[in-house]
């Protein structure tokens, strides 16, 4: 459920910010969310609501209308429901009281935030926007997203695509990659 870097299940852009720590390189504390968000789905019963709300969307040629509907009704109640409060309660402890990026392991940052409620925040805007108008539409046919890591990274500076750290991790990854660092910190692997 919520994993500090190095117990979370190493998958993906996880796996990978796990060996370049275990390599030496600095990471930025990392605190990694799996589950959450599909618990978040099953004691809200939203993924049944949002499936009724795109209901007739998608056919023989695709209602635009309902389907601009359906995707802010998703996305409204995805922002305005509410975590589990033991578990909203988890996360906030684990968060420190600094600037924190919110993100989906292998895609490009969604938000920075200060403090532990404005990022519980944007977890929910993080995870509503899985249901924005293109997002729905690059995974149509298939209406549920995928399920995915959600990090909260700690972060001191702006994200800068660093050469010298992406040639050190293609080294030890095995393979091309680009980074992202903060403050001399890995943030992002891609």
């Amino acid at each position: 459920m919520i994993f500090s870097l190095e117990q979370a299940p190493p998958e993906g852009e996880v796996a990978q910010l796990q060996a370049l720590q275990r390599a030496g390189l600095a990471v930025a504390p990392t605190l990694v969310l799996v589950g959450v968000e599909a618990e978040f789905y099953q004691l809200g019963n939203l993924a049944e609501q949002i499936q009724r709300a795109f209901e007739g969307v998608f056919g023989a040629r695709l209602d635009e209308e309902k389907l601009a509907r359906a995707c802010a009704f998703a996305e409204r109640l995805l922002r305005e429901s509410y975590l589990l409060p033991e578990r909203a309660e988890e996360i906030r402890k684990a968060l420190p009281e600094a600037r924190l990026l919110v993100r989906y392991a292998n895609e490009a940052p969604f938000g920075l935030e200060v403090g532990s409620q404005a990022t519980l925040w944007a977890l929910k805007r993080l995870w509503a926007s899985r249901w924005q108008l293109d997002a729905v539409l690059d995974r149509q046919p298939r209406l549920a997203p995928p399920e995915t890591p959600t990090l909260v990274q700690r972060v001191e500076a702006e994200l800068v695509l660093d050469q010298a750290i992406s040639e050190q991790a293609s080294a030890l990854l095995g393979r091309g990659v680009r980074v992202w660092t903060s403050a001399g910190q890995t943030v992002r692997v891609n």
